[in-house]
């Protein structure tokens, strides 16, 4: 009798066990895979375009293996790459260029908007997918008219903590009348930038300057950048590509310009992923 008693004692803790590790394994899973938000501002002209963050499952069978976007007959995209490994999930990397051959004949167009994509599996399905806001320029006709450009990139650089830099050398005179960008307002005090001129020996001529700012000819022009997102804020699980477009104006009234390329692309920890994950249960119940 004894023996039986233990034997029930014993096999009510395993049940008990069990039943945790199980419960406790649901709640660690995505009810579904998908594309992190992406805030994507492009150029619609032969370069690499942006990257798409795509979230599954470890014990997921159907993989993600490619995407396309209709709208977009030129984009292609590299091997899908692991981006990040967690515990319980895999971020997955897709890298998109332009094809300059598939790049059709243009006169000057309004920008595009994209919110969904269409993406290709292991398994042969496809199945259209929320990917968040990517705006497309094509303000630039193509094949581009090559006009001699008072702006020269000089040097760039870039650190892990999302910190970026771009030093521009201007050839004749400019004043920089703003930075303008689609995702600054949204971003708000998550993203800092300056603009800090340079004499022609490469020194800080008057330290950070708003604009308007008059370059001389000759003299450099630095754009530091930082994305600050809050870990714990919701922006941080989003991927953001912005084009820092700096704004000038020449003596004659001509309006000039040079993009800085800004990315933010999402490491979370592991408390982060369990918020997302139990943000995601709820919002699919």
């Amino acid at each position: 009798m004894k023996a039986k008693v233990v034997y029930l004692v014993v096999f009510a803790l395993v049940l008990v066990s069990w039943a945790g590790n199980y419960a406790y394994h649901r709640a660690s899973q995505l009810p579904e895979a998908g594309f992190l938000r992406h805030n994507i501002e492009t150029s619609y002209i032969p370069s690499v375009a942006f990257d798409l963050l795509y979230i599954a499952n470890k014990n997921d069978k159907r993989k993600l293996v490619s995407a396309r976007v209709d709208e977009l007959p030129a984009l292609r995209f590299f091997l899908i790459q692991t981006h990040q490994e967690m515990r319980h999930q895999t971020l997955y990397l897709l890298r998109g260029h332009y094809e300059e051959s598939l790049i059709e004949s243009r006169e000057a167009l309004a920008p595009i908007t994209i919110h969904k994509i269409m993406a290709q599996f292991s398994d042969g399905t496809e199945s259209e997918e929320d990917i968040g806001e990517i705006i497309v320029y094509r303000d630039d006709a193509w094949p581009i008219h090559a006009e001699k450009s008072p702006i020269q990139m000089s040097s760039t650089s870039g650190s892990s903590d999302h910190k970026g830099s771009v030093t521009v050398r201007i050839t004749r005179p400019l004043t920089l009348t703003g930075v303008s960008s689609r995702w600054l307002e949204k971003l708000g005090d998550s993203f800092h930038y300056e603009t800090v001129p340079k004499s022609n020996r490469g020194l800080p001529s008057e330290g950070t300057e708003a604009p308007p700012v008059t370059v001389k000819r000759g003299q450099s022009l630095t754009l530091n950048y930082q994305f600050r997102i809050p870990r714990e804020s919701k922006q941080a699980m989003e991927v953001y590509n912005l084009l820092l477009r700096e704004n000038f104006k020449e003596p004659d009234g001509q309006d000039v310009s040079y993009t800085v390329f800004a990315h933010y692309l999402p490491y979370p920890t592991e408390s982060q992923m369990r918020a997302y994950v139990r943000e995601k249960r709820r919002q699919a119940k």
